[in-house]
């Protein structure tokens, strides 16, 4: 049986498409792993700034059903409620941007660092893990991408082959034209976390490996250590 001319042409033209890369795919799949791995912290962030707004609206609806509301109090409430929706707005949009990044930016190490952190927080807490932020850059930046992406996978990673109670601090260091972040898990004394499972797959250093790669930022690690050197930028990088 003769294929029609069309499905024919649309055959020819699929099997002449070129496979991704081994490479490009391993970064796929590291980036949707990590990306699983903070969503449930995406989330409670989000639940977090929307929680004030709620509160308001209860006392608000509370007060609105006195016999003699006062109006005063209730256009104060009413304002809050305008402040925390903006402020929440604010918020949500940056985390978006850790799940669909529009560009690569510039951003100081150590605000970036701080950034990351506060998104782990509750989940390394949770997990028996303290952590202490040593860095000190003050002047130095740095890629947004890498910041969010090589910094936060190794992070993960250590913390996912360690065993919990643990220590984790974070220091620098520069190192030419570069700058060096170590990590370093070390055991501690105490009951072990309860283990409650993941959301998904543990990070392994295959994946950090291949963000590191797409990212330009060399990293060494072993059991209980990573150290990242990143490129310093003075200006905004756009991405297409």
């Amino acid at each position: 049986m003769k294929l029609p001319d069309t499905l024919t042409e649309s055959v020819t033209e699929s099997a002449s498409t070129p496979a991704p890369a081994p490479a490009l795919l391993r970064e796929e799949a590291a980036r949707y792993a990590l990306l699983r791995r903070i969503a449930p912290a995406i989330r409670h962030h989000m639940a977090g700034t929307l929680q004030p707004i709620g509160m308001i609206a209860a006392i608000l609806d509370r007060r609105l059903q006195a016999e003699t509301p006062d109006l005063a109090v209730l256009r104060d409430n009413s304002k809050s409620i305008s402040t925390l929706s903006r402020s929440a707005s604010t918020a949500s949009m940056n985390l978006i941007t850790w799940v669909v990044p529009k560009e690569n930016g510039s951003i100081a190490l150590e605000a970036g660092i701080e950034e990351a952190l506060g998104m782990l927080a509750t989940d390394l807490a949770f997990r028996g893990f303290t952590v202490t932020n040593q860095v000190n850059a003050p002047e130095v930046t740095t890629s947004v991408f890498a910041l969010r992406t090589v910094f936060t996978a190794c992070l993960i990673a250590l913390t996912d082959a360690a065993q919990a109670p643990a220590s984790v601090v974070l220091s620098s260091e520069p190192a030419g034209d570069q700058t060096r972040v170590c990590i370093m898990v070390t055991r501690t004394e105490g009951m072990a976390a309860p283990d409650e499972g993941r959301g998904y797959r543990a990070l392994g250093w295959d994946d950090v490996q291949a963000l590191a790669d797409a990212e330009q930022v060399s990293i060494r690690y072993s059991a209980a250590h990573a150290d990242m050197l990143f490129n310093r930028i003075e200006q905004a990088l756009v991405t297409g």
